[in-house]
């Protein structure tokens, strides 16, 4: 791929949801993880990571040419003298790993989120795989070329490009009109390729959350925020209230009910919040991330949905009182305004759980602060 010049700004809003992550190594997280995650090997320095962000977010939404991007690149490397040890060399070689990895991976998620849309799913069903040709191509990569697979089909979750460090691949969507162009009428077959591969494992921009009980907690409170704060959980709270709703509104018996809410439950699971240190001693929990899962929020929702949207951090930090049930289960009471608030909190062997949240009268608090061992608060 050249300098690339055309931005657009599916591309320039993946580079700039990223938060920063340092790391020593580029393995640390997984290729899924990127998605989420800003990362540099060896940028251990949150000043200096911040600083390679912002030079790869200008880069991108300027369009800027690679030289361009090095000159700024050195600008960051004598300010914080990072890599003064190595030669000029290795220096211009890291910035060109910089700048491609990327221009390719948010050009690539920015692409996947535009042919992901259902409107265009629906006028371009097909996918087409696009080998573009490299120094040292990979074979496996070559036999993809030309193929047409449906975009819903599995394959892309692992192998839509670039699928491999310094892969040039790309991927068209096409029409019912342009597959028969091609002389065919329908998708292909999947070859039978052994598949080795171990280098990325999913599309970018179709993935996730890292695993962040494995960052310090001021990175992983400063990642959930930003995940929170981008309307993607909004989305996900919205369109489980209306399938919730809708079922509710059906006038069906309540065994009937129960099921039918039992068919929108599934394991997806959202970070919301994330304990400090001295919450993490007090409640004696290991887990530092507070998860909240579809199943519950269908439960929750099938009572009320109140407060379930936005910054979820005040959880923890603005809690009037937490209560110790038992060693699993913490009722905690908040207050907003002039309303107040009981929320149910479950370590279990996968996590830490945020289980309801609703509003709660006088009486109800008080019965909730005297089944248990108060915590904190008054």
């Amino acid at each position: 791929m050249s300098d690339f010049q055309l931005q657009f700004q599916e591309q320039i809003d993946f580079l700039s949801q990223k938060v920063n992550l340092p790391t020593e190594s580029h393995s640390e997280i997984t290729s899924r993880q990127h998605d989420r995650a800003f990362v540099v090997a060896g940028a251990m320095k949150a000043d200096l990571l911040n600083d390679l962000h912002s030079a790869v977010n200008q880069a991108i939404a300027d369009g800027q040419s690679f030289k361009q991007f090095q000159d700024g690149f050195d600008v960051i490397l004598a300010k914080h003298g990072w890599l003064s040890n190595e030669d000029e060399g290795y220096k211009a070689w890291r910035a060109r790993v910089i700048y491609q990895t990327n221009l390719r991976t948010s050009h690539a998620a920015g692409r996947y989120k535009q042919m992901t849309d259902p409107e265009v799913l629906k006028r371009r069903p097909y996918w087409v795989y696009r080998h573009n040709s490299t120094e040292h191509p990979r074979i496996l990569h070559q036999r993809w070329n030309g193929l047409v697979l449906l975009a819903t089909h599995p394959f892309w979750r692992r192998n839509y490009p670039p699928n491999g460090y310094g892969c040039n691949c790309g991927v068209d969507a096409i029409n019912e009109r342009q597959l028969k162009a091609m002389g065919k009428t329908g998708p292909d077959e999947l070859p039978n390729f052994d598949d080795d591969r171990s280098e990325f494992d999913s599309a970018p921009g179709a993935s996730w959350y890292p695993d962040l009980e494995k960052y310090p907690e001021p990175i992983a409170k400063a990642f959930v925020s930003e995940n929170m704060s981008d309307g993607v959980f909004d989305r996900f709270i919205e369109h489980t209230f209306e399938a919730v709703d809708m079922i509710k509104n059906s006038d069906l018996a309540e065994s009937t009910l129960a099921k039918k809410l039992r068919t929108i439950s599934t394991s997806e699971q959202y970070p919301i919040a994330v304990l400090t240190a001295p919450q993490k001693q007090m409640l004696g929990v290991k887990s530092q991330v507070l998860l909240f899962k579809q199943s519950d929020a269908v439960q929750q929702m099938a009572k009320s949905a109140a407060g379930l949207s936005g910054d979820l951090q005040h959880l923890f930090d603005q809690a009037q009182w937490i209560v110790r049930i038992s060693n699993t289960q913490f009722l905690l009471h908040i207050v907003f305004g002039q309303r107040k608030f009981m929320a149910e909190i479950q370590q279990s062997k996968d996590g830490l759980f945020l289980k309801s949240f609703n509003t709660a009268s006088a009486s109800e608090i008080n019965a909730a602060k005297k089944s248990g061992t108060v915590l904190s608060g008054a």
